[in-house]
């Protein structure tokens, strides 16, 4: 009975949002960052992910939505670290080689780029670094919740925050949807992470077991 009750409530949040003759609010609409497949794999060297998703043309974290491009952020992480800032790699895409210069992120001890294109679902997806080549699986296909269904669980969490920033038919905040594994965990440790962002600089998280669809923690 909860889990129909909780199906209504995401049913109905878009027309709780929307006054009469006013259009209808979803908040997808309003996703400055949003990540719908993921790609990864890991050998003795490093291991590597590939987000596939849209984001923000000019991505600038305000609590405002523009318009998006499309994006396959690759990410990797060496079990050895390494000194270099920058380090190219060549990512395979159904056969076609695209290089592609990693540059260092402290934030996360990992080397990120992106190849500016979505990668297209069902993709044979490889990366090359030093002569070492790891094939890459699709895991976001193994997701008992897809991104959809995540945005729709996130959404139900904060629904008295999505109510209060939706004023006189604006929607004064921006949500990003990214997957994020757990540090010292293997791949099989991935969450959905929404965060909600107003325009006044206030942040609400919702954090989603990707395999289980469970939510794990919720910050207001």
């Amino acid at each position: 009975m909860k889990k129909v009750i909780a199906l209504l409530f995401i049913m109905c949040l878009p027309l709780m949002l929307a006054g009469c003759g006013k259009q209808k609010f979803e908040l997808k609409n309003y996703m400055s960052e949003i990540t719908y497949n993921y790609y990864q794999g890991e050998n003795d060297i490093f291991n590597a992910s590939v987000s596939v998703g849209q984001r923000e043309i000019d991505y600038n974290i305000d609590g405002r939505h523009s318009a998006n491009c499309d994006f396959s952020l690759v990410e990797v992480k060496f079990l050895n670290q390494k000194e270099d800032l920058k380090l190219q790699a060549t990512i395979s895409v159904n056969n076609k080689d695209y290089p592609l210069e990693l540059e260092f992120v402290p934030l996360r001890n990992t080397y990120m780029g992106d190849l500016g294109f979505a990668i297209e679902d069902g993709s044979n997806v490889s990366i090359k670094i030093d002569e070492q080549t790891l094939q890459l699986k699709e895991v976001s296909k193994d997701f008992s919740i897809d991104s959809a269904q995540a945005l729709s669980s996130a959404s139900l969490q904060l629904i008295d925050e999505i109510a209060f920033y939706y004023q006189n038919g604006q929607f004064l905040a921006e949500g990003y949807l990214k997957l994020l594994n757990q540090e010292g965990k293997d791949f099989s440790q991935l969450f959905w992470c929404f965060t909600l962002v107003g325009s006044d600089g206030v942040k609400f998280d919702v954090v989603i077991n990707a395999y289980t669809g469970e939510v794990v923690g919720v910050n207001t």
